[in-house]
């Protein structure tokens, strides 16, 4: 009942589940359509981490908005503050609406 060595029994790697693909993280745009003028693609936004300062300009009209940024925000929200902000002008028949930011040197 022994075995002989030309019937060795051989053992192979048992072949592992390829892992699922990773999904594809989505990418925000930096390239935006102009409020104003309405030309497609037309606003860019450039982010300044070193100043907490976010710009959009469209390279049509010239229209631009500046506003303050932090270390988590990303052009869209660039662009979407500066849309909240065009339509609280058109709310208020064209008066300019200021908003009222926290200083941080007030808290202390």
């Amino acid at each position: 009942m022994g075995l002989d060595s030309s019937a060795t029994v051989r053992r192979g790697k048992r072949k592992r589940a390829k892992p699922p693909p990773k999904k594809a993280k989505p990418k925000v745009a930096t390239v935006f359509d102009c409020p104003f003028c309405g030309n497609s693609s037309s606003c860019s936004v450039m982010m300044d981490y070193d100043h907490a300062q976010g710009e959009i300009k469209c390279d049509q009209c010239n229209a631009k908005h500046e506003s303050r940024i932090s270390r988590l925000s990303e052009p869209i929200d660039v662009y979407a503050e500066w849309i909240d902000m065009c339509e609280d002008v058109n709310a208020n028949g064209g008066a300019r609406v200021e908003q009222e930011e926290d200083d941080p040197e007030d808290d202390l």
